[in-house]
């Protein structure tokens, strides 16, 4: 069996979020994204770092979009294990976050993944990030 290279692109944007302006550290205004890690389901790490649990379909053949499959979230083991039955029903809605590509089939293209801005939160607007 051959390897393969698949590229894709995750839209951020459909996770819940915000998206500001917020004054960088060189004073300059930056466009960001801030995504809460608990009402999106995400799992804290060591060291600071935060996961997505993420499930990815593959397909031989491309879709009419020239595609793969697709990359969707879904939740840890854990969460789910211990989750209600109305949230293991709330789960089934967790979205679609992008499509991938299989570029050993020798296409050049990319296509990014869209979406529409997430539910706004409240965020103080006054902050200086620290980049």
């Amino acid at each position: 069996m051959s390897d393969k290279r698949y590229s894709g692109s995750i839209a951020l944007s459909k996770l819940k979020n915000v998206q500001r302006e917020m004054k960088g550290k060189d004073g300059k205004m930056q466009k960001v994204i801030i995504i809460p890690i608990a009402a999106n389901h995400l799992t804290e790490g060591k060291e600071g770092a935060v996961y997505m649990a993420v499930s990815v379909l593959t397909k031989e053949e491309q879709d009419k979009y020239k595609q793969n499959g697709f990359i969707s979230q879904q939740v840890d083991s854990k969460v789910y294990k211990s989750a209600s039955d109305e949230e293991k029903e709330a789960f089934k809605d967790l979205p679609i976050l992008g499509n991938i590509k299989d570029f050993s089939q020798g296409s050049g293209d990319s296509a990014a993944a869209s979406g529409a801005v997430g539910e706004d939160f409240e965020t103080p607007m006054n902050h200086e990030l620290p980049f």
